[in-house]
C-alpha cells in the first residue's frame, strides 16, 4: 500500500481543486478532496492519502469486463502480470483519488506511486474531459456516480460516502 502526507494531498486539492470544471454551487476544492477522502482516505477527510494503491481491479485485466472497451491490450503487454495471484500494474488504480492507470498520460506504475502532482494533473485533466466533458456530470452525486462506475447510475453507497466527506471538506 501506498500513501501521501494528508497535507500534500489537501495542498495539492487547493492547488489544482479550483479548475475543476464543476458549476455552482459546487467548490472544486471539495469535490477533489472529498473524491480523495473516499477513495484513499476511507470516507475519511482525516485520512485523506492513506491508501492510494495500487489497488488491483480484475475486471482491467485480459478478458474482463472492461478490457475491450478500455483498449487494455496494449498496456497489459508494456506491464504484463507479475506475482501471485498475478496481476497486471495496468489493471490498478494509483493516488489518492484511485484513478484507473489507463486514464492517465504519459506516467508509470511506478511514478504513480511516488509522484502526487502527476497524479493530481492526470486526475484534473481526466476529470474535466470524461467526468463533466464526456459524461455530463452536474450533481455531486452524478460526479460520484460517473466517478466510481464510468457513468451515472444509481451507486447511493458511493455517493453518500462522497457527500459526507464533501460536507466535512
Amino acid at each position: 500500500m501506498n500513501s501521501f502526507a494528508q497535507q500534500d494531498v489537501l495542498a495539492a486539492c487547493e492547488f489544482y481543486g479550483d479548475q475543476l470544471a464543476v458549476t455552482a454551487p459546487l467548490d472544486g476544492v471539495k469535490v477533489m478532496i472529498a473524491i480523495a477522502a473516499v477513495e484513499s482516505g476511507g470516507g475519511d477527510v482525516k485520512f485523506i492519502g492513506n491508501d492510494c494503491g495500487p489497488r488491483h481491479e480484475p475486471a482491467y485485466e485480459a478478458n474482463g469486463a472492461a478490457w475491450a472497451q478500455k483498449a487494455m491490450a496494449p498496456l497489459l503487454a508494456v506491464y504484463p502480470p507479475i506475482g501471485a495471484p498475478p496481476q497486471s500494474p495496468a489493471a490498478c488504480s494509483y493516488g489518492p483519488w484511485q484513478m484507473m492507470f489507463c486514464n492517465f498520460v504519459s506516467a508509470t506504475p511506478a511514478e504513480l506511486e511516488s509522484n502526487l502532482d502527476l497524479c493530481a494533473r492526470n486526475f484534473l485533466r481526466f476529470f474535466n474531459a470524461y467526468v463533466i466533458g464526456s459524461q455530463k456530470a452536474k450533481t455531486l452525486a452524478d460526479i460520484g456516480e460517473v466517478w466510481n462506475m464510468g457513468h451515472k447510475g444509481p451507486d447511493p453507497a458511493y455517493v453518500a460516502k462522497l457527500q459526507i466527506a464533501y460536507d466535512a471538506a
